[in-house]
């Protein structure tokens, strides 16, 4: 089961939509672009695929998907255009921004169904895998595989903070312990590795440049004199 926005102002497509896709996913719909932004930007609601058309009363989908696709990409959310705009340059345009797939109307409703099922199916599966190699604290959440680290607001909307690899390590480590003393020989092994010579006041210097970075992200580093430091988030 998946969760699909729905943002197109013609009644009869909703009512077709609703109709191949409530059986088996759950579809909120937004007749304009300002509908869809502020369901996309409340909390309490988490989507998988947003169903885009392009000329809405309020704008166009092409410029929506332009400005928000950073933002729905780092939530894991998948568009797909659903459109009666039906030419090269606007299907090439689509898939330049990121979007997942390009359906034109009118549409069969057996083929719209398999091609929303594949792509909802495929979003699963790579947010499986993304969720295995990103850690969160907090409003800090780091991604391995990409090597980088963000500030996550209350919208959901993240900047990345501009951290040295030693500052990634280190934050890395502190968040894996989160509200527990980490010992400086861990740090030390962990960070720089058991054969490094590294003093302790080279330590403290990169712990210092960390906690001014995520200080505005509600991450506080503690000291714990003669023993380590403690991460709250």
């Amino acid at each position: 089961m998946g969760n699909v926005l729905l943002v197109e102002d013609s009644v009869e497509i909703r009512d077709v939509v609703l109709a191949v896709l409530k059986k088996d996913h759950e579809v909120l719909w937004a007749s304009t672009l300002k509908e869809a932004q502020e369901l996309l930007a409340s909390p309490s609601k988490e989507f998988d695929l947003v169903l885009l058309d392009i000329d809405l009363p309020d704008g166009n989908g092409m410029d929506f998907l332009s400005n928000m696709g950073d933002q729905l990409e780092a939530r894991g959310i998948g568009t797909i255009f659903l459109t009666g705009t039906n030419t090269v340059i606007s299907r090439i345009r689509s898939f330049s921004l990121g979007a997942l797939d390009y359906i034109p109307k009118p549409f069969d409703i057996l083929e719209f169904q398999v091609r929303v099922n594949s792509k909802l199916k495929g979003r699963r599966t790579e947010r499986a895998a993304a969720i295995q190699s990103v850690v969160r604290g907090g409003r800090i959440e780091i991604d391995l595989s990409r090597q980088q680290a963000f500030d996550v607001d209350l919208s959901g909307k993240p900047q990345q903070l501009d951290l040295t690899p030693v500052e990634f390590r280190l934050l890395l480590l502190f968040v894996q312990n989160s509200g527990e003393v980490v010992p400086r020989q861990k740090i030390l092994d962990t960070v720089w590795g058991q054969a490094a010579h590294v003093s302790a006041r080279c330590v403290d210097h990169h712990v210092c440049g960390l906690r001014k970075k995520i200080n505005s992200s509600g991450g506080r580093i503690e000291s714990v004199y003669g023993v380590g430091y403690r991460i709250e988030v």
